[in-house]
């Protein structure tokens, strides 16, 4: 197909960013041009894939979400936060290309708003993308997040109703109902992960393309090397956002202290590494590590449970010891963890020799192996990249024929 020009849209955040740039890079080294509309934080990570950043200023450079979690009517703060950052994105969008749109757009599962409005403004086919679990007329991805942190759908909440009625009407959607929008279906959704991964799967039809985790970009002089002593590695790592927990990973570090255990904690930005104290000799703690450096020789990795740590944790073969108390967001993707047999749950109030009992049990079931290996081997048969822009692709070019699927036409996988 003739070469178009393609807009990528994404919230500021690794989780959404990162499983996208294997599809931007196969889309370029087809001919197509990307823009990238994103934070600038990502500038080296997008343009090493070859697309031009656009970049645009996230409100929660300013906020730190798990204080908002804390406050009072936090469920309409959050969805006006989630609201105002959609209309960064799309005020962004609008200012670098309302006098030239792109032929197509694709975005991100968090910024849909901005994406979905852009998309009938600009008359343009959209693509969705989502890292995490996808979302049809059965399940909704939305409704367990929310349900994880005790809120409502949004067009339940008062707080939040006249904000976003108000985006509808300025774009003529005024006699569209929050909830009729918000649960609007692309004809095309591409998921990355495996099919056999995602909730009610069977109930998913051929406009959702579920092609596996991307690679992550690779970083260079971080400072980690393996052991060379063949001993067992524990990673613990709680994210970039609710890791403010000393008390847990003092836990884990002592919970093998003076054992055949190498035990890695990376700690993240917020937490001032001097609080967790003296640490034994067998464990070290890093403001922050590739996952994709230790995962290749981890025994265990205890993890809240988010999708891009799951999914790079099964990309490796690497079973999971979970615990999303701390990150409400997480609490999905770790009970399906959990119920596909990929790891087990670590109680919230584990002593640190209950740490390390459920470290050891976890890596010595044979079972949750066997079931990591076959997960594994489906990350690797889901196409990755190249099928989806072999999707992308063919629905741009169906989209520029006028040609549609008929609806008796569409397969569900049972």
């Amino acid at each position: 197909m003739r070469p178009r020009h393609v807009l990528c849209v994404s919230v500021q955040g690794h989780g959404h960013v990162h499983p996208t740039l294997d599809l931007v890079g196969e889309l370029v080294g087809r001919g197509h041009r990307v823009s990238y509309l994103t934070g600038r934080m990502f500038a080296e990570d997008v343009e090493s894939a070859g697309a031009r950043l656009v970049p645009y200023t996230s409100v929660f450079d300013e906020v730190h979400v798990p204080d908002v979690v804390d406050q009072d009517e936090a469920e309409t703060r959050m969805h006006l936060l989630h609201l105002r950052e959609n209309l960064a994105i799309l005020r962004a969008a609008q200012a670098a290309f309302d006098g030239a749109p792109p032929d197509a757009l694709l975005y991100d599962v968090f910024p849909f708003i901005a994406g979905r409005l852009l998309a009938d403004s600009w008359r343009r086919p959209a693509v969705r993308l989502s890292p995490i679990f996808a979302s049809n007329e059965h399940y909704s991805t939305y409704e367990s997040l929310w349900r994880a942190n005790g809120f409502r759908h949004a067009a339940d909440v008062e707080g939040f109703r006249p904000a976003m009625r108000e985006v509808l009407a300025e774009f003529g959607h005024g006699s569209v109902s929050i909830r009729e929008f918000w649960n609007r279906i692309e004809d095309l959704n591409i998921v990355f992960i495996p099919r056999s991964f995602q909730i009610a799967a069977p109930t998913f039809d051929d406009r959702f393309a579920f092609v596996g985790p991307a690679n992550p970009p690779r970083a260079s002089g971080t400072g980690w090397n393996p052991p060379d002593d063949k001993r067992p590695v524990l990673l613990v790592s709680l994210g970039n956002m609710y890791n403010e927990h000393p008390d847990f990973f003092r836990r884990c570090a002592w919970s093998l202290a003076d054992t055949e255990w190498r035990v890695v904690l990376v700690i993240g930005q917020f937490l001032d590494p001097a609080t967790l104290g003296p640490l034994p000799p067998n464990v070290e703690a890093h403001p922050w590590l590739p996952f994709a450096d230790v995962l290749p020789h981890t025994s265990v990795f205890v993890t809240q449970g988010t999708t891009g740590a799951i999914m790079e944790s099964l990309r490796h073969g690497c079973p999971l010891l979970v615990a999303p108390h701390f990150a409400p967001e997480a609490r999905p993707t770790a009970d399906r963890a959990v119920e596909l047999g990929l790891g087990h749950r670590l109680p919230e109030d584990a002593s640190a020799p209950a740490v390390a009992d459920a470290v050891r049990r976890l890596a010595g079931d044979d079972g949750v192996r066997r079931r990591v290996a076959a997960m594994r081997r489906d990350i690797d048969e889901s196409g990755g990249a190249r099928r989806a822009a072999d999707a992308v692709e063919a629905y741009l070019a169906r989209e520029r024929s006028g040609v549609r699927s008929p609806e008796p036409a569409r397969k569900y996988h049972l």
